[in-house]
């Protein structure tokens, strides 16, 4: 089920001090290098991959000692989100602890609400289950290393609490990187990596659950990459598989249809061929919620535009959340005016964010045109 994050509070989190964001469906991240904005998203990478348990406290995924603020005393941190899934608000509630010696990190506070209704707590290892009602349920200890939370086995008299993490693990946080990309699967992996260097494990994850996804992909790609005829999955192995395209000939090739492996494509092709597939290979028909950093890498300015044109159609046509960190004017100019976050980093010290409306001018500038002039003060 798809959740959509109405807010994020951090503290003592690298430059991220009692700072706090709310969002909407359809979010720009904006400022300067160093303002904080990436470590926005890592920290909702982080809370998925703990949340899913693919990692533990002190990880360099999850919340290590040196994230730690650098101008701060305090071994403590806490990151709250506010997670809106089926139409039910939830608050999830973690904080961590870490040892003056940096070797020993452990979760004190993790709890998970939803309105009123307490559903989860575990307070130094010692964790107390609700049901879906409120009513209290089995009690137990746990490892303080890890998200109890995500231990926690799916059950009838849960549901509310599953829902929550379902949706979290469904949360999709990307910077992709093409030169990472492995061509070829010898698995499906469920969670796509924070630079997509699994995505053939992901593709064929998806496509196999979703077998119709893969249509629209397809017709997409078609539209933006010439030449581009289809995609399939080739076994190259024992049980591995690679991600084959299949173009039309043109004169270059003297008319003869060819086959590129992925890792034959273009760093722009690559990054397309993800691009649109987090558009269309979801699992959940409802929509999918995405953070991502930088997508407009290794794009030309005639493939941002469509890609970004069919972003924002998701987000107002389905349940969609798109949080997108850039610097680039075609985003800014699109995405700015009604969904721009402005990060203010004053003397290297905390971060500070404000929603950014058009700014107001007599010239008739574009907004990216105005913050590049330096008149977002």
């Amino acid at each position: 089920m798809t959740g959509v994050l109405r807010r994020i509070c951090v503290h003592n989190y690298k430059c991220l001090q009692n700072f706090e964001l709310e969002l909407q469906e359809t979010v720009l991240l904006l400022g300067a290098n160093g303002a904080g904005k990436t470590a926005v998203i890592d920290v909702v990478y982080g809370l998925r991959k703990l949340l899913s348990a693919e990692a533990k406290i002190a990880d360099r995924v999850a919340f290590h000692p040196s994230t730690l603020t650098r101008w701060q005393t305090d071994p403590k941190q806490v990151f709250e989100i506010d997670v809106v899934v089926g139409g039910e608000s939830f608050r999830y509630r973690l904080e961590v602890e870490h040892a003056d010696d940096g070797r020993h990190s452990r979760i004190t506070w993790e709890s998970l609400s939803a309105g009123p209704t307490t559903l989860f707590k575990c307070e130094m290892g010692d964790v107390q289950l609700y049901r879906d009602d409120g009513s209290e349920g089995p009690t137990f200890k746990t490892d303080w290393t890890e998200s109890a939370l995500a231990r926690v086995v799916a059950q009838p008299i849960n549901t509310r609490l599953t829902a929550f993490k379902d949706a979290m693990r469904a949360t999709v946080v990307c910077n992709i990187r093409p030169a990472l990309l492995r061509a070829e699967s010898t698995r499906e992996d469920q969670l796509l990596g924070r630079h997509a260097e699994n995505f053939v494990d992901w593709y064929r994850h998806a496509v196999q659950e979703n077998p119709a996804s893969s249509v629209a992909h397809v017709e997409a790609l078609r539209e933006v990459i010439d030449g581009f005829n289809n995609i399939h999955l080739q076994q190259s192995g024992l049980d591995s598989r690679a991600l084959m395209f299949d173009f039309a000939g043109d004169r270059v090739s003297g008319g003869a249809n060819f086959k590129l492996r992925f890792d034959e494509l273009s760093d722009g092709h690559r990054a397309l061929v993800v691009l649109y597939a987090l558009l269309h290979l979801r699992q959940d028909a409802a929509g999918v919620t995405l953070f991502l950093d930088e997508p407009d890498n290794f794009l030309a300015l005639t493939e941002i535009q469509p890609w970004l044109l069919e972003l924002v159609d998701l987000c107002d046509e389905s349940s969609s959340q798109a949080v997108v960190c850039s610097h680039h004017p075609e985003l800014i100019d699109y995405l700015g005016p009604d969904g721009g976050v402005l990060f203010v980093r004053e003397s290297s010290t905390a971060v500070s964010a404000r929603p950014l409306e058009a700014l107001a001018t007599n010239d008739g500038l574009k907004l990216s045109e105005q913050l590049a002039r330096g008149w977002d003060a």
